[in-house]
């Protein structure tokens, strides 16, 4: 039963990324957004770990808005996400109980991967069971913040439901 989980959650995961991403309109997800030649599969489901550059509007903001958005903004953060908020870089590195949440160059100490990467059932594990960050996903986030964690000024993420037809 334990091994099922993991694929239950995972064509879970699958399924509602397409739903969301077909529910944004062709306007509505950008160029950027999609894989590239010889890119990952997925924006948000990706298969491998890209061998060049992670790119943080490609790679990592639909990892961001599909997992960590929905109790890390304006809105949420103060009574669901430990006033963690994630809408850009600032928030990120100033917000929460304890911030900064990204360290850029040193995943290894920085609390964004390290809730991540805890036991799905600890407390403090992020996203809760059974929306767990983990394999591909997790390493993009590790050689993201290792090769210093870019995050563009001009990048906003918003909430999921926040994301409209153009």
């Amino acid at each position: 039963m334990q091994r099922l989980i993991p694929k239950v959650s995972q064509l879970l995961v699958c399924f509602l990324s397409a739903l969301f991403l077909s529910s944004c309109g062709k306007e509505e997800i950008a160029d950027d957004l999609l894989p590239m030649e010889g890119d990952v599969a997925s924006p948000t489901w990706p298969t491998e770990v890209p061998a060049g550059e992670i790119h943080f509007k490609t790679h990592v903001r639909p990892l961001l808005i599909i997992n960590c958005m929905e109790c890390h903004n304006r809105a949420d953060a103060p009574t669901r996400g430990g006033h963690l908020r994630l809408e850009t870089r600032t928030l990120a590195m100033t917000t929460g109980k304890h911030p900064p949440a990204l360290v850029p160059g040193d995943p290894d100490h920085s609390l964004l991967i390290t809730v991540l990467s805890l036991d799905p059932l600890h407390q403090t594990a992020m996203p809760p069971a059974p929306d767990k960050i983990w394999g591909v996903r997790l390493e993009i986030l590790r050689k993201w913040i290792r090769e210093g964690a870019e995050w563009p000024e001009s990048v906003t993420l918003m909430h999921p439901a926040e994301i409209t037809e153009g």
